[in-house]
This record gives C-alpha cells, sequence and structure tokens, in this order.
C-alpha cells in the first residue's frame, strides 16, 4: 500500500465522519442512529420483517424488537403479524413516520445547501466531481458485506439506493 493512500485515507476518514456529525447536529435528534435507519428502510422499502430489519442492522432479534417498540411508541411504525407466516412480525412506517422522515431529509439537504452556497463555484465543482468516486466506495463496502448477498438487503451494485434511502 503506498504512502499516498495511507495519507488519503487518513485525511479522508475525519472528514467525513465531521460533515456527518454536523449535518446530524444540526437537525432534530428524536431518534437514535439505528431507529433513524430502520425507519429510512422502512420508508424506502415498504413493510419489513423484523428478521430482515435485524439482520440489516446486525443485532439481534431482542435489540430490534426493542427499536421497533420504540418507533412504534413514538408513533412512526405499526407492527403486525406477517400474513404470510404467523410467527413472524411486519413491521411498517406509518403516515406520522413518514412525514418526520421527509421533513428530516429535507432539513439536512437544507443545512447542505446553505453551506454549499458558502462554497465558490470551483469548490462546488469539486464537491460534485467527487460523487462518482464516494458512491463506488458504498457500493465496495456492500460488495465485503456478507449481508448484501441476501436477495432481501439493499442491492450493492445500486449505491445510489443506499445514499437515498440512508437517513440515520
Amino acid at each position: 500500500m503506498t504512502s499516498s493512500i495511507v495519507d488519503l485515507a487518513h485525511r479522508f476518514r475525519p472528514v467525513v465522519f465531521r460533515l456527518y456529525y454536523l449535518v446530524r447536529r444540526e437537525t432534530t435528534q428524536l431518534l437514535t442512529i439505528t431507529q433513524g435507519s430502520v425507519l429510512s428502510e422502512l420508508v424506502a422499502r415498504g413493510p419489513s420483517r423484523m428478521s430482515r430489519l435485524a439482520r440489516l442492522e446486525d443485532v439481534r432479534m431482542p435489540s430490534m424488537t426493542d427499536v421497533a417498540r420504540r418507533l412504534e411508541r413514538l408513533g412512526m411504525v405499526t407492527r403486525r403479524p406477517d400474513p404470510d407466516d404467523g410467527r413472524a412480525v411486519l413491521v411498517e412506517a406509518t403516515p406520522e413516520g413518514e412525514q418526520f422522515h421527509a421533513e428530516l431529509v429535507a432539513a439536512r439537504e437544507a443545512q447542505l445547501r446553505e453551506r454549499l452556497l458558502r462554497l465558490d463555484d470551483a469548490e462546488r465543482a469539486a464537491i460534485d466531481a467527487a460523487l462518482p468516486a464516494l458512491t463506488k466506495l458504498i457500493a465496495d463496502f456492500h460488495r465485503e458485506d456478507p449481508k448484501s448477498g441476501d436477495p432481501e438487503t439493499r442491492d450493492p451494485k445500486n449505491p445510489e439506493e443506499e445514499l437515498i434511502s440512508d437517513e440515520r
């Protein structure tokens, strides 16, 4: 591994995490990262079995049950038996959950727009030019993720789906 790759990774990681933290901090923090991820998944993909959500989040079923209960108490999801298998539970976003998610995405995009406007044209163009490479990095993470082989999880060949639906 070349020193330029080591240096790039060393400089890139804190920038990505700090940007994520700042955008998240500037918006409503009603949900944990996992709760936000689950709600985002349900809004983007529709009802899902609790077991699938647990696999996606890499948590055990009792933990996912706690996440779903909290979201249910907040009025953001409902739970019901799966009509195909009465032993399984389906979780679905409510209209309130969908509205919360849409407002969160809008608020985060507004924060980013405000900051992007403060950059000059060349800086905005550099960020725009970097987006395909950043999207490819996301796809690469999915290729190494054993969950990505599950046909019910996100498509690793379509990282745009991850970019669009991932509002934690």
